[in-house]
């Protein structure tokens, strides 16, 4: 779904958040993380999260395979989507990686390092063991999930308590007055008919999920798309609603489906539970 130029297209703005920055070349972009994001989406709304993982598909025809569907054999799968920052700047951790070496065989369960990985495992599938990563991202898929980045580029932990960062936030949500070609509103649009009317939404960390749900212009155009496609969100409300009771972890935001907890650098399960996952 990603184009050279819309991977380039923060590196140009002049004082913008990612101006000036070295990041990895598009094409080790697209061999060390999009290809693998791109099979999954594949599996999940293509094969409809059934039969063998394309672990060997290339984007070109993962590309060609979704403008082949178009109108033609559209199963709704998606309902459970959680928005992180950005990649890991370690490909082996990236979350749709099928990395054998991302697996424990003996307890079933991620090596260490996969922090994420754990988390969300333990919110999904708590207790359960799996033989491999591939059977893993099988089980997420039947289950309907979907983690989707703001970004392309993995982040500095310095530099986000600036107004640049929070520009590049909110661009790469969809708002502002000049979002980013590649963002997560058009992402929603280009997956619309594999995602349920009702699902689940959460942010995935306080640094940007805080930035987002306190702009009303971000709100607005999520709610725009909600009211547009006929979507509601499980569990109801607004996606900027507040907690109806303190939050059940400490140092956890107000917000109901922001899923993260200081000094935590990965979502929380008991935060993704709340917020319907």
């Amino acid at each position: 779904m990603v184009t050279a130029r819309d991977y380039n297209y923060p590196l140009g703005i002049i004082g913008g958040y990612f101006n000036g920055r070295a990041v990895q070349p598009f094409s080790d972009y697209l061999r060390d993380y999009h290809v693998h994001f791109m099979r999954y989406l594949y599996y999940l709304c293509i094969l409809n999260a059934e039969g063998e993982y394309p672990v060997e598909m290339t984007v070109e025809e993962i590309h060609d395979a979704f403008e082949k569907n178009k109108g033609k054999n559209c199963k709704p799968r998606i309902r459970k989507i959680l928005i992180g920052e950005a990649p890991p700047p370690n490909p082996l951790n990236f979350f749709y990686n099928p990395s054998p070496l991302r697996w424990n065989v003996a307890t079933g369960t991620p090596t260490r390092g996969q922090g994420w990985t754990s988390s969300i495992k333990n919110t999904l599938f708590p207790g359960m063991v799996f033989p491999n990563t591939v059977s893993f991202l099988q089980a997420c898929a039947r289950e309907g999930f979907l983690l989707l980045d703001l970004f392309p580029y993995a982040i500095s932990y310095t530099g986000r308590n600036n107004a640049t960062y929070r520009e590049a936030i909110i661009s790469a949500w969809g708002a502002g007055p000049a979002p980013y070609p590649h963002n997560i509103i058009n992402t929603l649009n280009y997956l619309l008919c594999c995602i349920q009317n009702n699902i689940a939404v959460g942010l995935a960390l306080t640094s940007f999920g805080t930035l987002i749900l306190n702009d009303i212009g971000a709100v607005g155009v999520f709610n725009a798309w909600c009211l547009a496609n006929g979507i509601t969100l499980n569990p109801p409300g607004p996606i900027d609603q507040i907690r109806v009771a303190p939050p059940p972890v400490p140092n956890a935001s107000n917000f109901l489906r922001i899923c993260h907890r200081w000094p935590m650098l990965s979502p929380c399960p008991i935060l993704l539970n709340q917020a319907g996952f």
